[in-house]
């Protein structure tokens, strides 16, 4: 089984796994990211200046071949409030 690593970007900056976790193959890896994502959210949500996590699968010789990302927005709505 290959080995994969992941770097997780937050409130709290870059981090990057030491040990490589084993998947049956890169779209495994990928699925648990989008895990992993998930429970940072569980977390709260950050605001301002930075409203984003991030996830990156690596490769064993740690290079991105994935990212998943969730960004927080706040869009005004164009209709006027009562």
């Amino acid at each position: 089984m290959p080995g994969f690593h992941f770097r997780i970007v937050d409130r709290d900056g870059i981090f990057s796994t030491e040990q490589a976790y084993q998947f049956e193959n890169a779209d495994a890896a990928c699925r648990h990211a989008k895990t992993v994502l998930a429970e940072m959210a569980l977390d709260g949500l950050q605001g301002e200046p930075v409203n984003a996590y991030s996830v990156q699968v690596l490769d064993a010789q740690r290079h991105a071949i994935y990212e998943v990302r969730l960004k927080v927005e706040i869009i005004p709505s164009l209709a006027k409030a009562d």
